[in-house]
């Protein structure tokens, strides 16, 4: 892909735009970035007093979403016209966060706009009103009645080198360790988890991102308020043991935890049964909660990871999957 050009389009998610940029190079793409940062609203004239008395007055709250919405609009419009050239790319992540008139602007500045929705079509379902706007739309599900939907998995970025890789410690109190957002909905299956591994004497690092009120905080989870790095995210998988999973029930694919683990040779304890369908599935690396098989946890934690072959956690590379997503 030398001398390619690539036009990356993604929320401002921690450091995942850098990544992904810096992945792209590396491949030789010639790659830009448009994220969701735009300038600040701000009334003008008039709007402000107009606001307060429809809120105040009509009990209507709708008057300054509008004037947001409308703002927003403009300024990603801007963004459309002041891009430089004709792309040979362009691949838009989560483009349910960009407005529609934004989406057909960049059809007319591509040989290929792509989309990626990396979170599940329900968990954020106005998606779907996105999907006739691309020339491929990948995500985990398969979507029927929709020709240009393809299926996908996450992935690993693979900057570093597999030489420089440490496998587990396997020392003799192993660390577990989960991150991710404090969604109401796994809260139940998250405490009941760190109550078994309390019991049991097992090792956790435990961080959750407040997201949803919670009033009831566990106190073995560490809760911080905004989210940490993916550098810093990489860091502490390094230093743990196995990586802990909880599907969100809106969520079809694999988390991305799977491919940091199959990376970095991180066994993986997780509740979603659908990673016994993936090739590089191993009893020994990934263990599946399901029909109350708690008791066997200490002695999963205790065997040796398995190294798979190259070509399977090659399959999983960013490389990899950038190609399959330009070439489909």
């Amino acid at each position: 892909m030398q001398g390619k050009s690539f036009l990356l389009v993604m929320p401002s998610y921690s450091d995942f735009p850098e990544l992904f940029v810096k992945n792209l190079e590396k491949l030789g793409f010639h790659a830009s970035l448009v994220t969701d940062q735009i300038p600040k609203f701000k009334y003008q004239n008039s709007e402000r007093l107009i606001n307060f008395f429809k809120k105040t007055f009509q009990k209507d709250k709708s008057y300054k979403k509008e004037l947001v919405k409308i703002f927003t609009e403009k300024e990603f419009l801007k963004i459309a016209e002041n891009l430089d050239g004709h792309f040979d790319y362009i691949l838009v992540i989560r483009p349910d966060e960009f407005p529609i008139s934004f989406i057909k602007k960049l059809k007319g500045r591509t040989s290929k706009l792509i989309a990626y929705q990396w979170d599940g079509i329900e968990k954020f379902p106005a998606v779907k009103n996105y999907f006739s706007l691309f020339d491929t739309f990948f995500c985990f599900e398969n979507v029927e009645g929709v020709p240009n939907i393809r299926k996908t998995t996450n992935f690993y970025f693979d900057v570093d080198h597999f030489d420089n890789l440490k496998p587990a410690s396997q020392s003799g109190n192993p660390i577990l360790y989960f991150v991710g957002l404090d969604w109401e909905n796994r809260r139940n299956k998250i405490n009941n988890f760190i109550m078994f591994a309390d019991e049991n004497n097992l090792r956790l690092n435990f961080i959750l991102q407040e997201f949803e009120e919670n009033n009831s905080k566990n106190p073995k989870i560490n809760y911080i308020k905004n989210r940490i790095t993916f550098i810093e995210n990489i860091e502490l998988v390094k230093n743990s043991d196995v990586l802990l999973d909880f599907v969100d029930p809106r969520h079809a694919g694999l988390s991305i935890r799977f491919f940091e683990g199959l990376y970095y040779k991180k066994k993986v304890i997780t509740d979603n049964v659908e990673v016994k369908k993936y090739d590089f599935y191993h009893p020994n690396n990934i263990f599946v909660i399901e029909n109350n098989n708690y008791k066997l946890i200490p002695d999963f934690v205790k065997k040796s990871y398995v190294d798979l072959p190259y070509d399977i956690v090659k399959k999983y590379s960013f490389s990899e999957w950038i190609m399959r997503i330009v070439n489909a």
